[in-house]
């Protein structure tokens, strides 16, 4: 994004850099909102057993669902290659640093 203020506006390698962009950033943005969203719904799984009716439920089902819920206390988090787990948090945060690495590569260009 740093070359689009470089190059002139309205010309095809500006289109290049922005659509690239754009891409780039939905591309973060979709595995986090997704990443997120597994975590959201397996914080549910245990309220989702205990809404059901499991009352009526045999006893080697219902031990079935002790131990599922059990298993299920921990949230599922998707992370990239055990560095970050993708969530919009770090979603957020890849935003900041990249305009703070955005707003000092500008101001460097600017005093040249």
């Amino acid at each position: 994004m740093f070359q689009l203020t470089d190059i002139e506006p309205n010309s095809s390698e500006f289109y290049f850099f922005l659509s690239y962009g754009v891409i780039i950033f939905l591309q973060i943005f979709m595995c986090c909102w997704f990443g997120n969203e597994v975590e959201v719904k397996s914080n549910n799984i245990a309220y989702a057993v205990y809404e059901c009716d499991w009352i009526n439920f045999s006893e080697t089902t219902k031990k079935d669902l002790i131990f599922f819920v059990m298993k299920a206390q921990r949230p599922v988090k998707l992370s990239a290659l055990n560095l970050v787990y993708l969530s919009l948090e770090t979603f957020m945060r890849i935003m900041k640093s990249s305009w703070s690495i955005f707003a000092l590569l500008n101001q460097v260009a600017s005093d040249e």
